[in-house]
């Protein structure tokens, strides 16, 4: 079955920007290595929760990845049509984390379950697909199991798993009288299991905002709304108008007409008078114009790379990769025959620290040496970085003695401006 178009996983985009919606239709769905990898974590999970057996039983299993589904392969097995992986110590016990919180809920457990959203967006035979879906008592508790590690994903309020509760309610009314929602996200590679809980009033007030922002996308204009969230993950980004003339007038504090040469229209962005108060709002407007620059080159690079032209850019050959040995094998028995010293022929490193926790993890080092170890371990303090308000570390208090090395008016403009990109 076609992806849906009004997804739970876009929810956060197409609520927020209804006109996204049609704009995004235009690009084919993609993915990426990072992506399948979540994909392959996503199938070890759910056959575990199936099979009922921990992670460290399907050890060095492959797993190929396929555009509409994943499957075990056997170790010699190939397939040009699908990514593989290795089920590897590190997604063993980060998929075990996940295994544990599901497995820690009373209830009964629904595993990798498809739910009709149609009801929701009106989309005929529109589904969802939960994660983990535990059934107890009235509650119904919606896990999901993020496996990346770039973005801190937040249960609260969280669109995506407030409609697989509310399409998974519409399943299981029949026989259970639900009064509460648990909203569970478990992103284990970086330390983050977040709960929320809500009543189905929050329910009710999500399904309206979806039938809002159905209707809104279907009209002859639909509103577009850039923002942080929305945008993010937007297919449609280097092509949104309504983006681009977010970022550009914020970074000129002026109207920038996109018919005309843009380069000279923000020349003068650099010579801004810029106090703390706006120097804050053009922070929390950073992110979003680095999301944007770094789509505007993407977007150039892929219509390079399609044979099509654009003015004033070529493709050239970058950087060159490291050199390496054509015959490993065969290079070594040469250096053999020219009696080149053991010493010489190899380099030997002491594994780090973070490679010894792992083999301590995985037993390959002894409960009793790992503590021995501990012991010598140094970290440095980390360097102080910007971050909003709302973060949740303790803020620094940093006084004129302290030295550190603070960014230039120049380098600041260098990424204000997306440097020489426009």
């Amino acid at each position: 079955m076609a992806h849906a178009k009004y997804s739970p996983s876009g929810a956060s985009r197409w609520i927020a920007c209804p006109g996204s919606v049609n704009l995004e239709e235009r690009f084919p769905d993609s993915s990426s290595e990072f992506a399948d990898e979540g994909s392959a974590a996503h199938f070890l999970a759910s056959t575990a929760l199936t099979d009922g057996k921990n992670a460290k039983e399907y050890l060095y299993k492959k797993i190929a990845v396929f555009n509409d589904r994943e499957k075990f392969i056997g170790m010699q097995d190939k397939s040009e049509s699908a990514r593989i992986f290795v089920v590897n110590p590190e997604m063993i016990e980060n998929v075990q984390v996940y295994l544990d919180l599901v497995r820690s809920m009373p209830g009964d457990l629904y595993v990798e379950q498809k739910y009709l959203i149609s009801h929701l967006t009106g989309e005929a035979d529109a589904k969802g697909t939960a994660d983990a879906v535990v059934i107890h008592d009235g509650k119904i508790t919606i896990v999901d199991l993020k496996y990346g590690r770039g973005v801190k994903v937040e249960a609260e309020g969280n669109y995506q798993l407030g409609m697989y509760a509310a399409a998974a309610i519409e399943h299981w009314s029949f026989c259970e009288e639900f009064h509460s929602v648990e909203l569970v996200i478990c992103q284990p590679r970086i330390n983050h299991v977040d709960h929320w809980e809500t009543d189905l009033e929050w329910i009710e007030m999500l399904t309206r905002n979806v039938d809002l922002a159905v209707r809104r996308s279907q009209e002859a204009n639909p509103e577009f709304v850039p923002g942080d969230k929305q945008c993010k993950f937007c297919k449609a980004k280097a092509s949104c108008p309504a983006l681009t003339n977010h970022v550009l007038s914020t970074i000129t504090d002026d109207f920038v007409d996109l018919e005309q040469e843009i380069k000279p229209q923000i020349a003068a962005a650099k010579d801004r008078t810029v106090d703390n108060v706006l120097l804050g709002g053009l922070m929390a407007s950073l992110d979003l114009i680095e999301d944007w620059c770094k789509a505007i080159r993407g977007r150039t690079e892929a219509e390079l790379f399609a044979g099509k032209e654009v003015p004033g850019y070529k493709l050239v050959e970058g950087r060159r990769g490291s050199r390496k040995w054509n015959d490993a094998d065969g290079v070594e028995a040469l250096m053999k025959s020219m009696r080149i010293k053991t010493d010489v022929m190899y380099d030997k490193t002491l594994i780090s620290p973070t490679t010894a926790e792992k083999l301590a993890k995985s037993g390959e080092i002894g409960p009793r040496q790992w503590p021995q170890l501990q012991g010598l371990i140094s970290q440095s303090e980390g360097k102080p970085l910007v971050a909003p308000v709302s973060d949740k570390r303790r803020a620094i208090s940093i006084t004129a003695e302290d030295d550190f090395d603070a960014m230039t008016d120049d380098e600041a403009l260098g990424i204000l401006t997306g440097g020489d990109l426009v």
